[in-house]
């Protein structure tokens, strides 16, 4: 299924719905919409937007790469995913560059679990339509935010791990639209040091993503993990099916 929502101003932009689940059926579409910084959508683009359905941004970066207006007939929420005071869990992925790969994601959730808490809260209690969350790039900030969701609802390894390598597809459509690089090669030759390509880094991180026991261990209710679980209502959960 077509999953790209073409949005002036946006390149790494796309809907989480369409997706393989393990027993068949597709993750729905018009939930979760993923995509990169969001200052060069300009207000037709917030009305394509808005007539998609999307009623609540989640914007995942840290408090010093804020910049943008978010029209006020959608609810802004601001989460610092990253953690920009925690200061000793990034040092050694700073230090060799696996910042910006999947090899950071487990540990992320497992040492930091109250940031991703935070985030699915917001998600749990959004308003009533699409919710979207992004990052700077769109790719791993909120590649890890869309592996969580995937993971919920039993998507296959096979089709999150297409979903992730779309932001590669998609970076030098990026790179002319934000007139910056996102690194691309670097990013692989990170991923080459620790014996990885970025699907194999992707695909081992989901494999081990075990949101049971994440679960169990978080302050979070029954009720926003069912919100997580069911897509907000949308699907059934993976034991229903």
């Amino acid at each position: 299924m077509e999953r790209t929502i073409r949005i002036e101003g946006l390149a790494n932009v796309r809907d989480l719905g369409g997706l393989r689940r393990k027993d068949g059926t597709l993750s729905p579409n018009g939930v979760f919409v993923r995509s990169e910084r969001l200052e060069r959508v300009d207000s037709d683009g917030w009305q394509a937007l808005h007539e998609y359905g999307v009623r609540t941004v989640i914007d995942l970066r840290r408090p010093d790469e804020r910049t943008g207006e978010i029209p006020a007939s959608i609810k802004h929420v601001q989460v610092d995913l990253d953690g920009a005071d925690e200061k000793d869990f990034w040092a050694e992925y700073e230090a060799d560059g696996r910042w910006g790969t999947p090899l950071y994601y487990l540990a992320h959730v497992q040492t930091l679990p109250h940031r991703l808490a935070l985030v699915l809260e917001e998600i749990a209690t959004a308003d009533e339509g699409a919710v979207l969350f992004h990052c700077s790039a769109g790719w791993d900030r909120t590649g890890l935010v869309a592996a969580v969701l995937l993971r919920a609802l039993d998507v296959t390894e096979d089709a999150a791990a297409a979903d992730y390598l779309r932001s590669f597809t998609n970076a030098k459509a990026m790179e002319a639209l934000h007139e910056r690089s996102f690194e691309v090669e670097e990013r692989q030759q990170i991923l080459g040091q620790f014996g990885h390509t970025a699907e194999s880094a992707f695909r081992d991180m989901y494999t081990n993503l075990d949101l049971d026991l994440w679960f169990s261990r978080s302050t979070l209710g029954a009720t926003t993990r069912a919100a997580v679980e069911t897509w907000r209502g949308a699907a059934a959960t993976p034991d229903e099916t």
